[in-house]
C-alpha cells in the first residue's frame, strides 16, 4: 500500500510541479496588481505576504514603484537582495510540492516526522504561521474592508460562500462516504472521527495559497486578500460554532474547547502580530521577508507529521477494504476521495453561486470560487488535536492541504489558458 500511495503521490507531485512551472506569475503581473490596488495588497496567507512585504520596502524592493514617470517604472534592487527574494519567492510558490513531499516522507519514513506530534509542537507551529501573517497587517487594513465601495457587495457574498458552501459540502460528502465506515475487524465506527476531521476542514476558511492562485487565475486579487482577512478573523468564532452544529449529533464535540483552541492559535497570534507591526514596523518588515517560506515549511511539517502518526494505515496489513459507493476502496483511498470531492464541490459551487445566483462578474466569481475551495487545512489539524480527538480525525486536514493546492493550481492554469485563448481570438479577429 505504501508503494501504491507513493506512486499516486509522485504523480500528483509531478503534476503540481508542471502546473507551478507554467503558471507562476511574472514580475509584470505583480506590478499590474500592485499598481491597480496597492492599498489592498495585504493578506493573511504565507504566499502573498512576501509580495506585500516586498512592496513596503525602500528602493531595494523588487515591487516598489518609482515616484518618477507616473509610477511606470520599477526601481531596480541590489543584486544580492534581488536574488535572495527571487529564491524565496520561487520556493514559496512551490507550496503544494513541499506539502506533498512531507506527506510522502511521513508515510514511507514516519520516524523522520514523528517528533512533530510531540506535545504542543503542531499548535506552536500554526501559531507561528499566524504570528507571521499578523506582522504584515496594519489597523488601517481592517478599515479598508468597511470603507471600500467596490467590495461592499462582493465581500458579504464571498464570506457567506466560504462559511456555508464548504461546510455544507463537507457535511454531505462526509455523511455519504466517511460516517458509515466501520472497522472490518473490530466493527467499531471509526468513520465518525474521519467525519469530524472533514467537517473541520470545511469549516476552516482562509487557504494558505488562495491569494497566489487568484493571481495566476486572473481573478480579483484585492478581493481575495480581503476575503482571506475577513474569514481568518471570523474563523475564531464561526468555525467552532459551525463544527458543533454539523457534527454535534454524530459525535460529541465541545464548542467551548473549539473556540478556545481557535482563539489560541489564530486570534491571539494575529493580534500580537498586528501589535508588533504597529510599534516595531522596521523589525516586522525585515522578518516578513522570510516568513512566507518559513510558513510553507511549518505547514508542510504539520501535514507530514499527521501522516506519520497514522503511517500504519498506509500499509497493506493496516488498511482493510472498505465498501463504499458500491465498490471496494481501501480506507486511505476513501479518505482521499472524500477530501477531493469536498474541495471540488466547494470550487464548483463557489463559482456558480456568485455568478449565476448573484450575477457577479467573472473575475469576482473566480475569486470567490478559489477562496471557497481552498481551506486552512493546518487549522483543521490543530483544532482536532486541541480538543483531544482521535488521531484519525487529523488525516483529512493533512490530505486536504495537498488536494486543494493541486486542484486550485490546476483550475488557475485552466482559467489562464481560457483567457489566453480568448485574447488570441480577439487579436486575430
Amino acid at each position: 500500500m505504501r508503494i501504491y500511495f507513493s506512486a499516486i503521490a509522485s504523480t500528483l507531485l509531478l503534476a503540481a510541479g508542471v502546473v507551478n512551472a507554467f503558471t507562476l506569475p511574472n514580475s509584470a503581473s505583480l506590478r499590474h496588481i500592485t499598481e491597480s490596488s496597492p492599498h489592498h495588497y495585504l493578506t493573511l496567507t504565507p504566499i502573498i505576504i512576501q509580495y506585500k512585504s516586498e512592496s513596503r520596502r525602500n528602493t531595494r524592493s523588487t515591487l516598489q514603484l518609482s515616484a518618477n514617470d507616473n509610477h511606470n517604472e520599477i526601481i531596480k534592487p541590489s543584486s544580492t537582495t534581488s536574488k535572495i527574494d527571487q529564491i524565496l519567492s520561487r520556493l514559496t510558490s512551490l507550496f503544494p510540492l513541499f506539502v506533498l513531499g512531507a506527506s510522502i516522507t511521513g508515510s514511507i519514513m514516519p520516524r523522520c516526522l514523528n517528533w512533530v506530534n510531540s506535545g504542543n509542537i503542531i499548535s506552536a507551529m500554526l501559531a507561528g504561521v499566524m504570528l507571521g501573517t499578523g506582522m504584515t497587517l496594519e489597523k488601517s487594513d481592517f478599515g479598508t474592508i468597511l470603507t471600500n465601495q467596490q467590495q461592499r457587495k462582493s465581500i458579504p457574498i464571498g464570506v457567506l460562500c466560504q462559511f456555508m458552501l464548504m461546510p455544507l459540502s463537507a457535511s454531505i460528502i462526509g455523511r455519504a462516504l466517511l460516517l458509515p465506515y466501520h472497522d472490518p475487524v473490530t466493527m467499531v465506527n471509526v468513520g465518525k472521527h474521519l467525519f469530524l476531521g472533514l467537517v473541520l476542514v470545511g469549516c476552516s476558511p482562509g487557504g494558505t495559497a488562495s491569494n497566489l492562485v487568484s493571481l495566476i487565475a486572473g481573478a480579483d486579487v484585492a478581493l481575495s486578500v480581503l476575503l482571506t482577512t475577513c474569514s481568518t478573523i471570523l474563523a475564531s468564532v464561526v468555525t467552532p460554532l459551525l463544527t458543533k452544529f454539523i457534527v454535534g449529533s454524530a459525535i460529541p464535540v465541545s464548542g467551548k474547547a473549539l473556540m478556545v483552541a481557535t482563539a489560541r492559535v489564530v486570534l491571539l497570534p494575529v493580534a500580537l502580530g498586528v501589535f508588533l507591526n504597529e510599534y516595531f514596523p522596521k523589525l516586522c518588515q525585515q522578518v516578513s521577508r522570510w516568513t512566507p517560506f518559513a510558513s510553507v515549511v511549518l505547514v508542510s511539517l504539520i501535514c507530514g507529521g499527521v501522516v506519520s502518526n497514522n503511517a500504519a494505515m498506509w500499509t497493506t496489513s493496516g488498511s482493510a477494504a472498505a465498501v463504499a459507493a458500491g465498490g471496494a476502496l481501501s480506507l486511505p483511498m476513501l479518505i482521499l476521495l472524500a477530501v477531493v470531492l469536498t474541495h471540488a464541490l466547494g470550487f464548483t459551487a463557489g463559482y456558480l453561486v456568485p455568478k449565476k445566483v448573484f450575477g457577479l462578474p467573472e473575475r469576482t466569481a473566480r475569486t470567490v470560487s478559489i477562496e471557497t475551495g481552498m481551506q486552512n487545512s493546518a487549522l483543521a489539524v490543530v483544532l482536532a488535536k486541541s480538543i483531544g480527538a482521535d488521531p484519525l480525525s487529523y488525516l483529512p486536514g493533512a490530505l486536504s492541504a495537498t488536494a486543494h493546492s493541486c486542484i486550485g493550481s490546476g483550475l488557475a492554469a485552466f482559467w489562464r489558458f481560457v483567457d489566453s485563448r480568448k485574447k488570441t481570438n480577439d487579436n486575430s479577429s
